[in-house]
C-alpha cells in the first residue's frame, strides 16, 4: 500500500444537547485511490502528533471526534488501512478547537457593600472613637450634634433594592437612634430597638440591626448602578456606629465573621440531598450573597462535572451511575467557598409521578414564607392568596419555577391581616 498524505476539511462542528459534558465535531478528507483500501481511522489527542484517542471509520470520507472539553485545544489526523490492515503514515495534522454554545447561564448571586462608618467623610463634633476593631463614630459634643455626620460613597456594580445593616451600640432608650439618608432622599430617622418596643432585650454589646421603617418592616432603597452616598447623623449621643453592609439579599444577615474590605462571600443556601427515580430529573441549586459576580464548579464525588459552572445544576434522565455525594465551590476574586455535600441516591424507575401536594409551609423570620412540596418539580407554580376563602376572593401573588421543591414567596399583604389563606397550583 502506497503512502498517501490526506487534505483533511474540517466540515462542521456537532454540539451536545443540553447537560451533556462534552462537545464534538466532524471532520473530513480526500479519498485514497487505491484498490485495496479497506478503511480509515482517525486519530486525536491534546498535544501534536501524541494521539491518545482513535476511531475506524470504515470507508466512510467523515469522522467524528468526540469527547472534546469546551475551550481546549486538540490535533487530529487519519490513517489509510488495507485489507491486510497495514496503515499508511499520517496525514497532516490539523488542530481543532470545541466551544460550547450553550447559552450562558446568568450568575444569580446576590450582592453586598461593605462600608467602614469611620471611612466616610466626618462633619464635627462626628469623630473617631475607639480601638480596633471597634473604631466607630460618635459625637464629641451633643449640644451641637445635630451639625456632626459621616457621609459615606460607594458603588453599586449592580442595580437592585438593597437594605441597609448597621453594626451598632445603643445600650439605652436615650441614644439608640441615628438621622440616615440615601443620596438625596427624604431623611428618616432609624431607631436601632423599632418603637414601640417593649419585648425585644436590649444588648450591652455590639449587634447588627437593619435600618426599618416604623412598624418594624425592612426599609428597601431602589438603587441604581453606578456612585451613591449614605449619610448617617448623630441623632442622640452615645449611639455608637461602627459599620454598615447593603444588601441586595432580603434574606441576608450580616455576623462580624464577615470581611471588612476586599473581597467577600456568603454561601446563603446550600443544596439539599434528594432521592430521585431512574429517569427522572434532580436539581441542585445554591445561593450566595458577594461583593460582586461569582463563579461555579460543580462536583460529583469530588471530581469536576464539565460544564456544571452556575448556581444550578440540572441532572436528566437519571440512572444509578449519577448516584454521589454533589458538592460546589464559589468564588468571588480571591475568595472561595463550599457548599455540600448533598447526596443524589437514584432508585430504580416506579412507574408512578408523584402527586403535587404541599408537605409543609414555614412562616420565616423575615415574614416571608416557604412552601415544600411533592411532585410537579420543574414546573410553574402559581400561589394565591385569600383572605376569607371566598372563591371571588384569591388573588395571585407570585408564578415560580419549582426547581428544588421549596418555593419562597414574599406576601405584603399578610402584615396588617389576622389570618391569610393560601392555594398553589401547577402547570
Amino acid at each position: 500500500m502506497r503512502i498517501v498524505r490526506y487534505a483533511l476539511i474540517l466540515l462542521s462542528m456537532v454540539f451536545p444537547a443540553s447537560g451533556a459534558a462534552a462537545g464534538s465535531i466532524t471532520v473530513a478528507w480526500n479519498r485514497n485511490l487505491e484498490p485495496d483500501l479497506a478503511g480509515y481511522k482517525i486519530y486525536w489527542g491534546e498535544s501534536s502528533r501524541q494521539y491518545t484517542s482513535v476511531i475506524d471509520v470504515g470507508t466512510s470520507l467523515v469522522g467524528t471526534v468526540t469527547g472534546l472539553t469546551s475551550g481546549r485545544t486538540y490535533y487530529c489526523a487519519v490513517k489509510a488501512y488495507n485489507s491486510s490492515m497495514q496503515e499508511s503514515a499520517f496525514s497532516a495534522e490539523i488542530p481543532l478547537s470545541y466551544t460550547s454554545q450553550e447559552p450562558s447561564v446568568p450568575d444569580t448571586s446576590s450582592r453586598l457593600v461593605l462600608l467602614e462608618a469611620e471611612s466616610g467623610q466626618l462633619n464635627s463634633p462626628a469623630a473617631i472613637m475607639g480601638t480596633s476593631p471597634n473604631i466607630y463614630v460618635d459625637s464629641t459634643n451633643y449640644s451641637t450634634a445635630s451639625n456632626g455626620f459621616t457621609r459615606m460613597s460607594f458603588d453599586i456594580g449592580t442595580a437592585g433594592d438593597y437594605q441597609v445593616w448597621c453594626r451598632v451600640k445603643a445600650t439605652a432608650a436615650s441614644m439608640d437612634s441615628f438621622s440616615v439618608t440615601m443620596d438625596s432622599g427624604t431623611e428618616d430617622i432609624f431607631h436601632v430597638y423599632v418603637i414601640p418596643d417593649t419585648t425585644e432585650p436590649r444588648a450591652s454589646d455590639w449587634v447588627w440591626k437593619r435600618i426599618h421603617i416604623p412598624g418594624g418592616a425592612p426599609r428597601s432603597y431602589a438603587l441604581a448602578a453606578g456612585a451613591h452616598t449614605f449619610k448617617v447623623r448623630v441623632r442622640e449621643q452615645g449611639a455608637l456606629l461602627d459599620r454598615l453592609v447593603l444588601t441586595s439579599d432580603p434574606n441576608f444577615t450580616p455576623t462580624d465573621a464577615l470581611a471588612r474590605t476586599g473581597d467577600a462571600l456568603v454561601v446563603t443556601r446550600t443544596p439539599a440531598s434528594l432521592t430521585r427515580s431512574a429517569g427522572g430529573s434532580a436539581v441542585f441549586e445554591v445561593a450566595a450573597a458577594a461583593t460582586g459576580p461569582v463563579t461555579y464548579q460543580w462536583k460529583r464525588n469530588n471530581v469536576a462535572i464539565t460544564g456544571a459552572t452556575s448556581a444550578r445544576l440540572v441532572l436528566t434522565d437519571l440512572t444509578e451511575a449519577n448516584a454521589g455525594n454533589y458538592t460546589v465551590t464559589l468564588t468571588r476574586g480571591t475568595t472561595t467557598a463550599t457548599a455540600g455535600p448533598a447526596a443524589l441516591v437514584v432508585s430504580p424507575a416506579s412507574g408512578a409521578t408523584p402527586i403535587f401536594k404541599v408537605q409543609q409551609m414555614v412562616m420565616n423570620t423575615d415574614r416571608s414564607l416557604s412552601f415544600t412540596l411533592t411532585g410537579g418539580l420543574l414546573s410553574s407554580v402559581k400561589i394565591y392568596a385569600s383572605d376569607n376563602l371566598a372563591p371571588d376572593s384569591w388573588s395571585l401573588i407570585s408564578t415560580q419555577t419549582n426547581t428544588t421543591g421549596v418555593i419562597r414567596v414574599v406576601d405584603p399583604a399578610a402584615v396588617s391581616l389576622k389570618k391569610r389563606f393560601y392555594k398553589l397550583e401547577t402547570q
